[in-house]
């Protein structure tokens, strides 16, 4: 390949990957910033952190406190719902009764509780909504002024009072696992593009 005389000490050979070069400083041809970027005697400019983070969606102080309060009502309705249900039963071929309500309103209870505390990135939803419903579950069970009980002396009626006392102690107080609510990258994982 044959190149033409330079002038003012300029290259003007045949471009390799469609750059060509002008004076000492320029990028070199085969560098992968300028075949890259198709620049023709420029630097690379130099990369640097973000001057602020942007703060994450939901998290102002009146998105919080709305998100807390949603949890203490939510709570306070699985309470009463379960304490509704708790006591439905189906029979299998007349041999035994299955608990179908109470095993429900567990299961309802387990997954708010666990559901809270793997989006929330604090455990203070999942306390505020297990106070509320553990508190309603309690306040229940005791007899109305009329005489009538919702949470019967039985054994399902202890099987939800205990269990769901049990079930809210047990989320509450389970490890939090790595990475269970973080939705991007923390600041060590990011990738320093100075350093190389």
């Amino acid at each position: 390949m044959e190149s033409e005389p330079r002038r003012d000490g300029a290259d003007q050979s045949e471009p390799r990957y469609g750059i060509r070069t002008t004076g000492a400083g320029a990028a070199a041809p085969g560098s992968v910033y300028a075949g890259a970027m198709g620049v023709t005697g420029e630097t690379a400019p130099a990369f640097t952190e973000p001057e602020y983070e942007p703060e994450p969606a939901g998290t102002s102080l009146g998105t919080r406190v709305l998100g807390l309060a949603a949890a203490f009502l939510v709570g306070g309705v699985f309470g009463i719902l379960g304490t509704i249900v708790h006591q439905i039963s189906v029979s299998v071929f007349g041999l035994f009764d299955l608990p179908v309500g109470l095993i429900l309103a567990l299961a309802a209870e387990g997954m708010l509780l666990v559901g809270l505390r793997m989006v929330a990135p604090t455990r203070l939803a999942a306390v505020l909504a297990a106070v509320a419903l553990v508190g309603l579950v309690a306040l229940l069970a005791l007899p109305s002024p009329g005489g009538s009980v919702l949470i019967p002396d039985s054994v399902a009626g202890m099987v939800w009072l205990v269990g769901s006392t049990l079930l809210a102690v047990a989320v509450l107080a389970w490890p939090r696992l790595a990475g269970a609510h973080s939705g991007g990258k923390s600041r060590a994982e990011h990738v320093d593009l100075n350093s190389r």
